[in-house]
């Protein structure tokens, strides 16, 4: 799963990438312009850059004083003209959030994952270092270490 994706190569290759890879998920957020990035060239379809199929679109619906975010599950085209591609990629902003979790570092130096504190409560951390969310975060951890550790012992 991916937020925000620019456009990774050709038509074949969002094909290839597609098949090969077929769970994946990129999701785009309103009028964020990473995702419109190289431009798409409607004339020139086989020589531009193509995102690969799965796309999920979030959205904000107002109702008088309320706003509410809306997910559009996508064709399997890549390039969906009722998703992302509606609107114009011009916001940096819409970049920068996703479900509500801010997704970039307090300092450019650093390079690790900025969460809110209610994400932070249900996160941990297996023993190779990757970030475990869960509900359970103890059971989910134990579960996966005690797997890590079954194939170190069996690769040796």
């Amino acid at each position: 799963m991916t937020f925000g994706q620019p456009r990774i190569g050709n038509a074949v290759f969002a094909s290839y990438f597609s098949q090969n890879v077929p769970n994946t998920i990129r999701v785009t957020h309103e009028h964020d312009m990473v995702p419109h990035l190289p431009p798409y060239y409607t004339y020139f379809p086989q020589k531009t850059y193509h995102h690969f199929a799965r796309e999920v679109w979030l959205y904000n619906i107002g109702l008088g004083s309320l706003v509410y975010t809306v997910e559009k599950i996508c064709d399997n085209s890549g390039e969906d003209p009722s998703c992302s591609r509606s609107v114009s990629g011009n916001s940096i902003s819409d970049h920068l959030t996703y479900f509500g979790i801010d997704l970039m570092a307090e300092t450019w130096g650093s390079c690790r994952i900025v969460m809110n504190s209610h994400v932070a409560n249900y996160s941990a951390t297996d023993l190779r270092g990757n970030l475990v969310l869960s509900r359970t975060p103890t059971s989910s951890t134990l579960r996966l270490n005690a797997q890590t550790e079954g194939q170190r012992s069996s690769v040796l």
